[in-house]
């Protein structure tokens, strides 16, 4: 038994649609395959970047070791009222370090910062140079304002060609045996 002609040709449209609807879908399957494997990549590279990222810097947890200043300024030959001042900031400034850095066991955090700065209060000139000056610092903790520590002290030092000496100490937090390593005995 034959099928009039108009049911033919609608079995033909709708035998085409049928396969034009398959081929969408298997082409939508390809789609969807492409994609969830984009989104597998993207996630194990997030992952990944993340991983390499938390790392901390330093072996130890974020704990630095610190060093000392070793030796202290060079003295400008010859002294004169403006260089004096100069040469004892410096000075001060890396003993004051020093004894800060050693308060911690020569151990920081990464977000601690020493902080030392004196400024001179007065400069006297004959022979040798009286400086006095007046010192700010502490460790800074950028993560804890609150645990940050800080020190004001006072120091007057008589400098001549051969000398540096301390010879008035007022508020200084740490002992008073200062030296570098290179004027020890």
């Amino acid at each position: 038994m034959e099928l009039p002609k108009a049911i033919r040709e609608r079995g033909e449209i709708i035998c085409v649609l049928t396969s034009f609807v398959y081929e969408m879908a298997s082409g939508r399957e390809s789609l969807v395959i492409s994609f969830g494997f984009l989104a597998v990549v993207l996630l194990v590279g997030a992952g990944m970047f993340t991983v390499f990222q938390i790392q901390p810097d330093t072996p130890g947890g974020g704990v630095s070791d610190v060093e000392s200043y070793p030796v202290g300024p060079e003295k400008p030959i010859p002294l004169n009222s403006s260089n004096v001042v100069d040469y004892t900031t410096t000075y001060e400034e890396r003993l004051f370090y020093n004894d800060l850095v050693a308060s911690h066991n020569h151990r920081l955090y990464d977000d601690e910062n020493v902080i030392t700065n004196c400024t001179s209060l007065s400069n006297g000139s004959t022979d040798e140079f009286h400086v006095q000056l007046e010192c700010r610092g502490g460790v800074t903790d950028s993560s804890q304002l609150t645990e940050s520590e800080e020190f004001t002290y006072s120091v007057t030092y008589r400098i001549t060609n051969n000398t540096t000496q301390q010879t008035e100490f007022q508020n200084y937090p740490f002992g008073t045996d200062r030296t570098f390593n290179s004027e020890r005995s």
